[in-house]
Parts: structure tokens; sequence; C-alpha cells
């Protein structure tokens, strides 16, 4: 497999985990019933049986590495899914200024990682 492709599935097996997390999390909730029940178990099911071994794989591989990237990546997705239409527009915008000069950001910005404990 091609580096990008091997970082590709590696998105897939951490966005696939969280997925499995988001949806047992809603698990009990009024929201959670009849046909979004049965199609979220479903759902849970299949991914569960397609991404466990290989998330177990990565996550043992480096538990700190893993759990910090699920760590940002849920972060992430809360700013996005409590922002308003103007601030997504502007996360949009930093976005590309980030992508376009990450020199400067790595010098004026910082971004760290947790140690586990």
């Amino acid at each position: 497999m091609k580096n990008d492709k091997q970082l590709d599935y590696l998105k897939v097996v951490l966005l696939g985990q969280l997925t499995i997390e988001a949806i047992e999390d809603l698990q009990g909730t009024n929201k959670y019933k009849q046909n979004i029940k049965q199609q979220g178990q479903r759902f849970l099911g299949m991914l569960e049986k397609e991404i466990q071994d290989d998330y177990n794989t990565v996550y043992l591989n480096n538990e700190e590495m893993t759990s910090n990237v699920l760590r940002k990546i849920t972060s992430l997705m809360d700013k996005i899914k409590h922002s308003d239409i103007d601030e997504l527009v502007m996360i949009d915008a930093v976005i590309d200024k980030y992508k376009e000069n990450k020199e400067w950001f790595m010098e004026h910005a910082s971004a760290d990682f947790l140690k586990l404990e």
C-alpha cells in the first residue's frame, strides 16, 4: 500500500473509532430510537468488525499519539459543531492560511500533544 493510501486508511480507522464512540454516546438518549437505533446498531457492528483489529494495532503501537490524535479530532469537531456560520467561514480561511504558510504558524502558534500518565 502506498504511503498516501496508508495515511488515508489510518484516517478511516481513527475516524471510525470516533464514530463508534459518538454513536455509543447517543445511546440512551431520546434521539436514539426506532430506525436510528436499528441503523446505528447495524452500522456499529459493521464498523467495529472492519476496524477494531487495526485500531487496536495502531493504539497499542503508540497509545500517546493515538490518544492525542483522537482528542484533537474530537476537539476540532466540537469547535465546528458549536460554531455559527461566520465562525465556520473564518475557520475555513484560517486553515487555508495555515496551509499556505505553515512555517509562520509553526513559529508563532503552539500546538502540543499531552503526555499520557
